[in-house]
């Protein structure tokens, strides 16, 4: 888990994988998955029929932010070793995002497969993308914000974005 989290660390998306299972056909997905705090995992969903994702931390900490198609917090779970929850898994179609506390989070990521890696994802519109001028202040905001909060942008500046 620390040869991840160090792999991590050194990766532009401050994200490192290592997958367990042995090929993308295989009908369940399984992936530890190393993510530093300042990791930005762009809001997305999952939305085919039974393509459920577990999440299992066996290291630190992180934050499950479950959001409704506005954009709006509808849950904030943290999970992590040694804490009260943690696991959680996520039915098809809940948009969803990952927050990472202190010096990462060691998780296993278990989900229905098969996977195409060039299929398109599903991720939010409500969301900056990952590259984007607005992700870096999205991400910071994801680390506080609570319940019923919900990013605001000028639209102006949006759209100079695009």
């Amino acid at each position: 888990m620390q040869s991840l989290l160090r792999q991590a660390a050194s990766s532009p998306r401050l994200r490192a994988f290592l997958n367990l299972h042995q090929s993308f056909s295989e009908p369940v997905q399984r992936v530890l998955i190393a993510m530093l705090g300042q990791s930005y995992v762009v809001p997305h969903q999952h939305p085919n029929v039974g393509q459920f994702e577990l999440f299992l931390v066996l290291q630190g900490s992180l934050d499950l932010l479950q959001f409704d198609a506005s954009g709006t917090i509808v849950s904030r779970q943290r999970l992590g070793a040694g804490l009260q929850q943690v696991g959680a898994e996520l039915t098809p179609g809940v948009w969803h995002t990952l927050v990472a506390h202190g010096d990462g989070a060691v998780f296993l990521e278990i989900k229905a497969g098969p996977f195409d890696p060039a299929a398109p994802r599903c991720f939010a519109d409500f969301a900056p993308a990952e590259q984007s001028a607005w992700a870096k202040d999205y991400q910071q905001w994801l680390q506080h914000a609570q319940v019923g909060e919900r990013f605001e942008i000028e639209h102006t500046a949006l759209e100079l974005d695009s």
